[in-house]
């Protein structure tokens, strides 16, 4: 298995496991920093936030977490919720801990869900 690159969005999804930046899906995505918040699709609400705030992601920043962040979420993907809670506390662990420990920790996660 490939490793994750430590391409952390602002909002805590790690664009190095992105099938929209790893090629697996079109139009590609050079990844959510790269591009600023402005994807295929439009532009990104919670990256826009994050720069007006001057939050470096969702959990540096104040107000966090937010009725916009935990509202944002595909909802035509049935773990849409859950994945909004979930980057919640990726997030706040990358607050406390950094990004390299939070791609870490990612790692592993994903390591132990291709397993199940």
């Amino acid at each position: 298995m490939r490793e994750l690159d430590s391409m952390m969005s602002p909002c805590g999804l790690d664009c190095g496991a992105c099938e929209w930046h790893t090629g697996g899906r079109q139009p590609g995505c050079a990844g959510c920093t790269a591009i600023k918040g402005k994807p295929f699709w439009g532009t990104c609400p919670t990256y826009a936030c994050a720069e007006k705030r001057r939050a470096r992601h969702c959990g540096a920043c104040a107000e966090f977490p937010c009725e916009m962040f935990v509202e944002q979420f595909d909802p035509n993907d049935p773990e849409g919720q859950r994945s909004a809670v979930y980057r919640a506390g990726v997030e706040a662990y990358r607050a406390r801990h950094g990004d390299e420990k939070v791609a870490a920790l990612i790692r592993k996660a994903s390591k132990g869900h291709q397993g199940s």
